[in-house]
């Protein structure tokens, strides 16, 4: 059995369901920035989920982990109810504009999708071109245009994937109890409803040894990553399980980003990486603002401008042939993440 997904949204952001990395696939000629960090596992499940998610994209491409960047959100924060005006006809537009076998999407009707208090949506399968051939797969759009496609095979059907798909997105609104959250967690939700940016200003840290303030900084920054305006930080912990679990001991979670202290998701591999707030000013030596994504699921990078008008995209040739590039002025570095994504390092 076999099902691999991928998950992209248009015109919104992102969707972390793994532990520690994450990245976003682009092809040739698309694809936005997306910063390493250590990501976070949604819910267990009981096939095989790889995802992604794109600002804007023409066509479907699946990757092993989720792009995450400030300014980015879940993609199911926002009830999406039975009041949501959403067409099959708007839906399969989608689909069709996500595939890369766009005649092959086909409508798959199903009552309690397309009824669903949280992850409504509507079901399409299609047939997907494979080095070993033709494959079934699906794509599911909900009315946030958020598009999950991928592969089945096997026993996996596409009611066993609703289901999930389902499952997933109620247990994502969930109610998180004060039983449910510890020293951290606490501590980063106060912080966040103060209007805090970082658990270093706020005054309760004090009171709180080192490895509690590490954790609830990084709980704290994905909060900050993925929470809509006026939403309580709860929301985002009921949709990312591995936030809700005690900070592994020993583990460092942030860094001080090298070039204004902010906080930073910490990797040993990468210990230069810049915050949401550095990475968003990436730009090439020219001035120009510039993203970057992963070209294909075994990898790679590609860089573009991100000043072009809406639905134009323009390759940063000098970024992604040299990974060279400028925050403020200062030297940085961009690449391809070991696991997948896209990590920005300052210079030395």
């Amino acid at each position: 059995m076999m099902s691999t997904a991928c998950t992209y949204r248009n015109d919104v952001g992102a969707d972390p369901s793994q532990d520690r990395s994450s990245f976003q696939i682009a092809s040739a000629n698309l694809g936005q920035i997306t910063q390493f960090h250590s990501a976070t596992r949604s819910r267990n499940t009981d096939h095989r989920r790889e995802s992604f998610t794109l600002g804007s994209m023409p066509q479907a491409r699946c990757a092993g982990a989720v792009a995450t960047h400030a300014g980015a959100r879940r993609a199911y924060d926002a009830p999406m109810t039975s009041e949501t005006p959403f067409t099959r006809g708007e839906a399969l537009r989608l689909a069709r504009q996500g595939s890369r076998n766009p005649d092959s999407v086909q409508p798959y009707p199903h009552e309690e999708l397309e009824a669903a208090r949280f992850g409504r949506g509507y079901a399409f399968t299609q047939v997907v071109p494979a080095d070993w051939g033709d494959v079934p797969g699906y794509v599911l759009v909900t009315p946030e245009g958020v598009v999950a496609a991928g592969l089945i095979d096997g026993t996996w059907s596409l009611d066993g994937v609703i289901a999930e798909h389902l499952a997933r997105h109620a247990h994502a609104h969930r109610v998180i109890s004060d039983e449910q959250l510890g020293p951290s967690q606490r501590l980063a939700l106060a912080a966040f409803a103060s209007g805090a940016d970082r658990i270093a200003v706020y005054p309760e840290v004090s009171t709180r040894d080192a490895a509690t303030a590490d954790h609830a900084e990084y709980v704290l920054l994905v909060i900050r990553r993925f929470a809509r305006p006026g939403q309580d930080g709860r929301r985002v912990l009921a949709g990312n399980d591995q936030l809700l679990e005690s900070p592994e001991p020993g583990r460092r979670y942030t860094h001080p980003c090298p070039l204004c202290a902010r906080p930073s998701v910490h990797a040993e591999r990468y210990p230069r990486s810049v915050c949401d707030h550095c990475f968003a000013r990436t730009t090439d030596s020219a001035g120009r603002p510039v993203s970057g994504a992963n070209v294909s699921l075994s990898g790679g990078m590609v860089a573009h401008y991100t000043d072009t008008p809406d639905g134009v995209r323009e390759e940063c040739v000098e970024v992604t042939r040299t990974g060279r590039c400028l925050i403020d002025g200062r030297p940085a570095h961009m690449q391809e993440a070991r696991f997948g994504g896209i990590v920005v390092e300052a210079g030395e």
